[in-house]
């Protein structure tokens, strides 16, 4: 089993018992992505993310985002996390 893996298992398993490092996302962008990602119905925003990211049509400032460090990751954790209604990515100012 990889390291990542084992490590997202170990903070699902201990359920809060430890205090986690929190994933954040800056309100800006999680407001650019319910302006730009307009999915069809039978598509969820993490299938239209990820079609505007390979087709390179979301906006420059969110591609810019998206490209940065692990930020691709922590937006598609978002996404799935409100698909789930879970609160597994805080969105903060910014």
């Amino acid at each position: 089993m990889s390291e990542e893996i084992k490590g997202w298992r170990d903070i699902i398993q201990q359920n809060g018992k430890r205090n986690q490092p929190q994933l954040t996302i800056p309100k800006s962008i999680a407001d650019m992505l319910y302006e730009e990602l307009n999915p069809l119905q039978r598509e969820t925003m993490i299938e239209t993310f990820v079609l505007g990211v390979n087709y390179l049509v979301l906006s420059d400032e969110l591609m810019k985002f998206v490209t940065t460090g692990n930020n691709y990751h922590i937006i598609c954790a978002y996404l799935a996390s409100k698909a789930l209604g879970v609160d597994l990515v805080k969105v903060v100012e910014g």
